[in-house]
């Protein structure tokens, strides 16, 4: 790219960036809460149970740190270093030939919402239903209770006040909205999770769970392409990437920001909380259970596995089945607020409209989108497989492209207080470590949704 590229990156910040973070910890606590959502409280414990064990989670682990970090840094990087929104700033470094990533990320924010938001109106109806006393005992309960909470005119109502929610944060602003929510939220959910922690690895039959699930593993398991795919897109949809949330956030950031550190404590919180939720689940729910709901994977499993496993806790399991299902509301509204803070800095730049009437306008359209998964848990797994699998991982790959091979001054420059062999690694990460993976698991992801409705065909 020309120099008037770089100089225009460079300039003041645009309509989306012109707010700021209160402080650093604000910041860290917001991308967190961004990266900390339904995924790491069961997604990642949904995956362990039903295969790999310890194979998965080392390689889940492995992922992290050769692919997750350096993404996560990378999107970083990119938001401080233009202070643009997603679509403006991949322009401001590569020119108007990644204008098409630049879409990407609004686009797959907003679909991924749409279905994000009627999970998380069945998390906030499971809790309410809890605290009334809705507790299944059985099987046959635990099912009629997860068909209860997705369908019905109730879920209409929840996942409107969902969208609701969600959008009041957005636009009250940066600090005053998004930073207010996630400086009560993240201490509040870590407390919890060390709570639940405590009670479930004291149960009698932990250590024996412990063991069958987490411990258990074989030769194979190390090399089996669906492990290996799972581990690898458990590690990128946890930490956020692709979606152009951390990108946003970042270009809230002042140029003396600590990045590296920064990035290094969101991924360590961010997986810390996953490890943690598989620590609490585990002892809970059977093996036999998880794998019951193929048609509905985690989401559908887990509405009745963690259920029945509080219910058979006796006089406790309600009181701790609520205090679970509100700290996944916690999660989801984080996650969700991230997600929806993508799409209106693009508006608010392109259009020039103020946040407040961006951010109202743009959750009425993601309200729309999102209706297919309301009204059939089908198509919201589709979407989850498409928007937040193929989608997400293709611009995690362009991402990297973008940053190893397009724009790797920018990375010198806002990373210049890195070590030279650290930032060559860093360089190696994202030009050839970061596609090669990213591009084997969205083709594996591409045959695993194809592969199916071919063999009907057939």
């Amino acid at each position: 790219m020309g120099m008037a590229g770089l100089e225009n990156s460079n300039s003041a910040p645009s309509a989306s960036a012109q707010q700021s973070w209160g402080s650093s910890l604000g910041f860290v606590l917001a991308a967190a809460g961004s990266a900390i959502g339904l995924g790491n409280l069961w997604g990642l414990t949904y995956r362990v149970a039903l295969g790999g064990g310890m194979a998965f989670l080392v390689l889940y682990l492995v992922a992290v740190v050769l692919l997750g970090f350096p993404l996560l840094l990378a999107e970083l990087v990119l938001g401080r270093h233009t202070r643009r929104s997603p679509l403006l700033a991949t322009v401001a470094v590569g020119g108007p030939s990644w204008r098409p990533l630049g879409w990407l990320f609004p686009l797959g924010s907003a679909l991924i919402l749409g279905y994000y938001a009627v999970i998380t109106a069945w998390v906030g109806r499971a809790l309410l239903a809890v605290l009334q006393g809705h507790v299944p005992t059985d099987q046959a309960s635990a099912d009629a209770f997860f068909l209860k909470l997705s369908g019905g005119w109730a879920e209409a109502v929840a996942y409107g006040l969902v969208l609701a929610l969600t959008a009041a944060v957005v636009a009250t602003g940066v600090q005053q909205g998004i930073e207010r929510l996630s400086r009560w939220s993240m201490p509040a959910l870590l407390m919890l999770l060390t709570g639940l922690l405590i009670w479930s690895a004291s149960l009698a039959d932990a250590p024996a769970r412990y063991e069958e699930v987490l411990l258990h593993w074989r030769w194979s398991d190390w090399l089996d392409p669906h492990i290996l795919r799972q581990a690898f897109s458990q590690a990128f949809f946890s930490l956020g990437l692709g979606s152009g949330a951390m990108l946003a956030y970042a270009s809230h950031l002042g140029q003396r920001e600590p990045l590296p550190q920064q990035a290094a404590i969101i991924t360590a919180l961010d997986t810390a909380v996953g490890l943690l939720a598989v620590f609490i689940v585990v002892p809970l729910m059977s093996t036999a259970a998880v794998g019951q709901h193929d048609g509905t994977g985690a989401v559908g499993t887990l509405f009745v596995a963690i259920p029945l496993g509080f219910a058979s806790l006796g006089s406790a399991g309600p009181l701790l089945m609520a205090a679970f299902f509100f700290l996944a509301s916690i999660a989801a509204v984080t996650s969700a607020v991230s997600l929806l803070e993508v799409p209106v800095a693009v508006v608010m730049d392109r259009l020039g409209w103020g946040r407040a009437v961006t951010t109202w306008s743009t959750v009425a359209v993601v309200a729309l989108l999102g209706l297919p998964a309301l009204l059939r848990t089908d198509l919201l797994m589709a979407s989850h497989d498409l928007f937040g699998g193929v989608v997400l991982i293709g611009s995690g790959l362009l991402l990297s492209l973008l940053m190893g091979w397009v724009a790797p001054q920018q990375l010198r420059e806002d990373l210049s207080q890195l070590p030279p062999p650290l930032l060559r690694v860093l360089l190696l990460a994202l030009r050839w470590l970061a596609p090669l993976l990213l591009g084997g698991v969205l083709a594996l992801s591409c045959v695993e949704i194809v592969q199916p409705k071919i063999s009907l065909w057939l």
